[in-house]
């Protein structure tokens, strides 16, 4: 077990980076991450900020221990857990990055070579599904379903937004999945909006006030990451996630970022809330439908029914937000 440490610093040397990784109640996904990580970083001088949102204490083999500074976060969410770890970090260079993201050895060269031509901006890398577990998820009607949307991929989830495979590109907003950025940057709106109740949304209330100081957004698409969604590869969990994101939305749009309202006729609020209701038992249809191919549509459109359903849930989930 690590004992959570809020006070270690590294100060004898100077820092190439301060990689900043929030987690919740996913040690085993983030063992990975970390054994990922200090083999891709091995050449570099970095610290690694490892700031625990959840409520116990996270327990990591031994070998990873001696390399790493838990810090316990002294309030909650995932917009907190970041803005405590770059208030801790000793570097000027900062990198926040998902508990789930596997680094790779050309990833911060890349981002040396770009941080070094580039200025007053935030970078993002190319991620991907891990082969291993893409090859996995074709196996299943799920994984098939988050494939043929986009989801296994950064450039899936821009689908419709300009993109390049051959050099950086400017894009209109950032997601912290693995995000760079000189900390004068990050001090120049004071960090994160930490008010917004789960991931999603505060990623797109950063980028705003970035862009109103002149911030420039990029993404890299020639430097690769994997993302090791493997604990989120199954419906319940990953909608669960698409729920909380409806409710971060709605927080959104309550901030004045009226453009995300979502609207529901009457049909729809009736279907959904049809489907709230029946929730188990469309879950239990799931399981039903044979894993073939040639079934692939009408899972998908029940998958999506939930989708909307949940989302739905979220959004109108009554806060103290509302």
């Amino acid at each position: 077990m690590v004992k959570e440490n809020s006070t270690k610093k590294i100060t004898n040397y100077r820092l190439d980076f301060s990689i900043i990784i929030p987690t919740k109640n996913r040690d085993k996904i983030l063992a990975h991450t970390l054994m990922y990580a200090l083999k891709a970083t091995q050449n570099y001088k970095v610290e690694f900020l490892i700031i625990n949102d959840g409520d116990n204490d996270i327990v990591l083999p031994n070998e990873i221990t001696a390399a790493i500074t838990i810090l316990k976060n002294p309030k909650s969410g995932v917009a907190s857990a970041r803005n405590f770890g770059a208030l801790n970090a000793t570097s000027n260079h900062l990198i926040f990055m998902d508990d789930d993201m596997w680094m790779q050895p050309d990833n911060l060269l890349a981002l040396q070579q770009l941080s070094s031509t580039h200025s007053n901006c935030c970078i993002n890398l190319n991620w991907i599904y891990p082969p291993t577990l893409s090859q996995q998820i074709k196996e299943t009607q799920f994984g098939r379903y988050l494939e043929f949307y986009g989801f296994t991929s950064l450039k899936g989830w821009c689908k419709g937004l300009p993109w390049n495979d051959n050099e950086l590109f400017e894009i209109n907003g950032i997601t912290s999945q693995f995000l760079y950025m000189h900390k004068d940057v990050w001090k120049s709106v004071n960090g994160y909006n930490e008010n917004f109740p789960h991931a999603g949304f505060e990623d797109h209330d950063f980028a705003e006030r970035l862009k109103k100081k002149g911030i420039i957004f990029y993404i890299y698409p020639k430097s690769y990451l994997y993302h090791n969604e493997a604990d989120r590869v199954e419906p319940k969990s990953w909608l669960a996630r698409k729920m909380r994101g409806g409710e971060t939305r709605k927080y959104a749009v309550n901030a004045g970022y009226k453009h995300l309202a979502l609207q529901y006729n009457g049909i729809k609020i009736l279907i959904y809330n049809a489907c709230i209701l029946l929730k188990p038992l469309l879950f239990f249809c799931l399981t039903l439908i044979p894993n073939f191919s040639v079934f692939d549509k009408f899972y998908f459109s029940l998958i999506n029914l939930l989708l909307g359903a949940h989302s739905f849930e979220g959004y109108t989930k009554k806060t103290k937000t509302n």
